[in-house]
């Protein structure tokens, strides 16, 4: 998603200490299985081969599930995926090139690159070639699936041997989502309780020290997208928040109908480092657990 708010009442580690609200405005958090990739046309390369390229390389991206579209411009998609083709060396029988592919976010700075280097038959560079365009593509797609696998929220606060010890956590129960379009009230309510558990955050639902709840919101952007938010709310025993945790985006209309799939855990995922911020700023204390009113 594209903006992660954090706000906390009472003691917040380190960075958020004294402050009672921060944005994290790091490209990083935005996910592309859940914001989607638009392929542009390769720069540089001739006509057809510029858009078979990117044809294939959004093909190779869809199938690993992540949302990707071959268009000329991004209209709305979260991320852009850009490429240059600039040739090396030329003959009259072989050209070779080097295609960089750089990964945005919406919000412009370079993610990720990868280069990628080869060598054509002057034919095909100058009239295009299906097969080649796919063959090039698929080995470029392989390479940014795996750039889009590493993007993650960067870890917060201190990087010493003493912070990297898991926190103590409360124990939690969340709640289903309100207003949550398709599958999306449970998907993404097990999908957030499959990161947290995988982080050390046990479940109670019996009696649990912390409840989130969690609430999704949208409104018309223009024709074609909705503005989506998505709030998690952390209440203690005393019924009281604690904090909050929020994602907003723009995306497509209709895109969150239906199955929710990949997406459920790219949005848990993209939650999930504040979400434990959050909780392990309220750990419960040592000794008995004091009686809900």
């Amino acid at each position: 998603m594209a903006l992660i708010l954090v706000s906390a009442c009472g003691a917040v580690p380190q960075p958020f200490r004294y402050t009672s609200k921060v944005i994290t405005d790091n490209p990083l958090l935005d996910v592309p299985t859940a914001v989607g990739i638009a392929v542009l046309p390769v720069r540089g390369a001739p006509q057809p081969l510029d858009t078979q390229m990117s044809a294939a390389v959004a093909a190779r991206l869809q199938s690993f599930e992540i949302p990707a579209e071959a268009v000329a411009t991004n209209l709305g998609l979260g991320f852009t995926l850009e490429s240059e083709a600039r040739p090396t060396e030329t003959n009259a029988l072989e050209v070779s090139i080097v295609v960089t592919w750089t990964l945005r976010s919406r919000r412009g700075p370079s993610v990720r690159t990868y280069r990628q280097v080869v060598t054509l038959p002057a034919a095909t560079w100058a009239n295009g070639d299906p097969a080649t365009a796919t063959r090039l593509g698929n080995e470029a797609g392989l390479a940014i699936g795996d750039m889009v696998n590493g993007i993650a929220p960067p870890p917060q606060g201190p990087t010493t041997a003493a912070a990297a010890v898991l926190p103590r956590f409360p124990t939690v129960s969340i709640k289903p989502v309100e207003g949550a379009p398709g599958d999306g009230r449970e998907s993404l309510r097990l999908a957030v309780l499959e990161s947290l558990a995988d982080n050390g955050v046990r479940r109670d639902d019996i009696d649990p020290d912390v409840v989130v709840t969690c609430e999704i919101t949208s409104s018309a952007y223009d024709a074609s997208l909705q503005r989506v938010g998505i709030l998690w709310r952390a209440l203690g025993r005393d019924g009281k928040e604690l904090g909050t945790v929020r994602l907003d985006n723009t995306i497509p209309i209709g895109a969150l109908d239906g199955p929710w799939g990949p997406t459920a855990f790219a949005v848990a995922d993209a939650a999930l480092s504040d979400l434990l911020t959050l909780l392990a700023s309220h750990a419960p204390t040592p000794g008995p657990k004091p009686q809900t009113p």
